[in-house]
């Protein structure tokens, strides 16, 4: 069976941008300087069939308005995982217009792509819309401050409990064995235990919903993750970029 893998191959300088892959964020980077790479959107892909992709881009962190400079360019490029990383296709080129009146806040680009995948991922599609839940915020903060505790007290397993339906969409998306499924968490696991330190939530963290408002995730405002780790040595960061929702039938937050 062929193992189709789709990555966004992009490029950008002096904003703020995000891409997402049917309203689900693949990628939110705070792009100062130039930055560019190739990221994978799999896990977006929850079945074969069409796919919505939409593109902001916003002034860098701290402005208010778009640099002149600002630009984000991208295409997909589709591979066959099966043996190793063989090219298929290139499609969906897109690049932003040149910034002539600093006052535009926002730039936005929105299309859509066939994908064809072996599989089907049980994600948010059951999830409540979390506009319609009474303290939607408040339920989230006690999602997020129940992680903090659990990785504040060393309780790893419980953690991973908690991730495991996640984890296992990745797996499927990724067509990762489970010696390398098991890898992810012994990487994050080292990172528990080497001396990094899970950091409180921002007080001016800003609730995001993504999914057609199926998921949730707290921002700082630069951008990045509210759930996050600083090794007190280095200052360095490791971000823990989990989602939550509130499946159907249920009240409160869980990991997805």
């Amino acid at each position: 069976m062929q193992q189709p893998y789709y990555v966004i191959d992009f490029s950008a300088s002096a904003c703020m941008f995000e891409i997402r892959i049917n309203d689900y964020p693949v990628i939110h980077m705070n792009a100062a300087n130039q930055v560019s790479t190739m990221i994978p959107i799999n896990y977006a892909i929850l079945e074969k069939g069409k796919q919505t992709i939409t593109a902001s881009v916003l002034p860098v962190a701290g402005q208010t308005e778009l640099d002149k400079q600002a630009e984000l360019k991208f295409n997909i490029k589709l591979f066959d995982v099966t043996n190793n990383f063989v090219f298929d296709k290139q499609f969906g080129d897109y690049q932003s217009k040149p910034v002539q009146d600093k006052k535009i806040p926002v730039i936005r680009y929105d299309s859509s792509f066939e994908a064809e995948v072996p599989y089907k991922l049980d994600a948010w599609q059951d999830g409540t819309n979390l506009k319609e839940v009474k303290d939607c915020r408040e339920k989230l903060d006690l999602a997020y401050n129940r992680i903090i505790r659990l990785i504040q007290n060393g309780k790893y397993e419980e953690y991973k409990k908690l991730i495991a339906r996640r984890e296992n969409n990745m797996a499927q998306s990724m067509y990762l064995s489970d010696q390398e499924s098991e890898g992810r968490f012994k990487e994050l696991l080292n990172e528990f235990v080497g001396g990094m330190k899970i950091q409180p939530v921002p007080d001016d963290a800003a609730m995001i919903l993504y999914a057609d408002n199926r998921t949730a995730v707290l921002k700082r405002l630069n951008g990045d993750a509210a759930l996050y780790l600083v090794d007190p040595k280095t200052q360095e960061e490791l971000m823990l970029d989990i989602t939550f929702y509130i499946p159907k039938g249920k009240t409160e937050f869980e990991i997805i």
